[in-house]
């Protein structure tokens, strides 16, 4: 029976095929098979599994979901994209894996770019909702709108076109970043399969990517690639922001820390990462990767490995600390030497005084002496 069912499902899958004017009721068709079949479901899609451990990522079609998360910019006037993108400055500070970025790219090809490298040809560094590159891309042709405001910032690619299916070939959907690191991307209209558009003419991907760039070498730092998910007509996909490595702020939270990525605590510049960082100039100019086994407690060849940055700022220290020193110890100085000499001639002045005294005391007793004598010789004589 099970193979009958197989065998049935195949042959209204071709029979549908040979009809692809409508790719709508091709979709519809095929959906509601898988979901009369039990092969899968569309809705309720388990959680797609992100081994950089920087997002939950799930996909689901829910109509009432889209439409809630769908951001109207109906009237609103399209952007006229020079070189076929345009950098934006975002409204606030959007944390990236173990980054933090600022600004990007608006690609008319369907993604946004981040970093100092837009090649629209063979895109490295990108946030892919619809990512169509290709020879017979009109992508030009496509209606580009973004709204933001202080906590969001969501673009809009209409009418995405690439010639392959003539005037059903379009694209509509949005990507939007929120503040707090979550992405969300929602389909509205999707004419037919996407997987189809994958051939030797086109470049089609639907994820992210990131990369940094070592002397003569590129190292790959996060790559999802959701292109085998069924994406249709409102379908969302959700990246739900993870706690990274670069949000703990001292070496005990580091080291300890029970993530998905390994945390490193780098001493020389006082921040936790990932082994990998993607500052990495920084990152390997500071020999933090040495420290990706240590513990908070540094053994001899680890505080060697200081940067040369702080040692100087270390000298400097221990100078101005050993200048600021000598000064205090100079004035405490000065104040007991001139201490000493008051109370040297507060004693002088007593000491004359104390003798004048003595001499005027001396000087009475002479002449009452004299006095005394002279009555006294009076008196005998008489």
């Amino acid at each position: 029976m099970r193979v009958n069912i197989s065998l049935i499902y195949f042959l209204i899958l071709v029979a549908a095929s040979h009809g692809r004017g409508n790719y709508n009721s091709f979709f519809l068709i095929k959906k509601s098979l898988h979901e009369f079949l039990g092969i899968g479901t569309f809705n309720n899609r388990p959680l797609v599994k992100d081994r950089h451990g920087f997002f939950n990522i799930s996909v689901q079609a829910n109509d009432r979901l889209a439409q809630t998360l769908w951001v109207d910019m109906d009237g609103m006037e399209s952007k006229s994209l020079d070189h076929s993108y345009e950098r934006v400055n975002l409204p606030f500070t959007f944390p990236l894996f173990d980054r933090t970025i600022r600004s990007l790219a608006v690609n008319s090809n369907g993604y946004l770019s981040f970093g100092n490298d837009f090649d629209a040809e063979f895109p490295a560094r990108y946030i892919a909702p619809l990512m169509i590159v290709g020879r017979k891309h009109g992508s030009r042709e496509a209606s580009i709108k973004y709204r933001q405001n202080c906590k969001s910032f969501t673009v809009q690619w209409g009418n995405l076109k690439t010639h392959r299916y003539g005037k059903h070939d379009r694209f509509t959907f949005q990507a939007t970043l929120h503040e707090n690191g979550n992405i969300e991307f929602v389909y509205k209209r999707i004419p037919f399969e996407i997987t189809d558009l994958i051939d030797h003419e086109h470049l089609v991907k639907i994820g992210m990517e990131d990369l940094f760039y070592l002397p003569d070498m590129e190292l790959m730092y996060y790559y999802v690639d959701l292109i085998g998910e069924p994406i249709q007509n409102s379908t969302i996909v959700s990246f739900k922001a993870l706690p990274t490595c670069r949000s703990l702020k001292n070496c005990s939270s580091c080291v300890s820390a029970n993530l998905s990525s390994k945390c490193v605590w780098c001493p020389a510049l006082k921040r936790c990462s990932v082994s990998f960082d993607p500052s990495s100039k920084d990152w390997f100019k500071n020999k933090c990767q040495d420290f990706e086994n240590a513990t908070c407690t540094l053994t001899k060849n680890q505080a060697n490995s200081i940067s040369e940055a702080e040692r100087i700022a270390l000298t400097k220290i221990v100078i101005l600390a050993f200048i600021g020193f000598a000064l205090a110890l100079f004035a405490f100085v000065s104040c007991v030497m001139a201490w000493i000499g008051n109370e040297h001639s507060f004693h002088a002045e007593n000491d004359k005084e104390s003798e004048s005294k003595e001499r005027g005391i001396s000087l009475i007793d002479v002449e009452f002496n004299e006095k005394t004598l002279s009555i006294f010789n009076t008196a005998f004589i008489y």
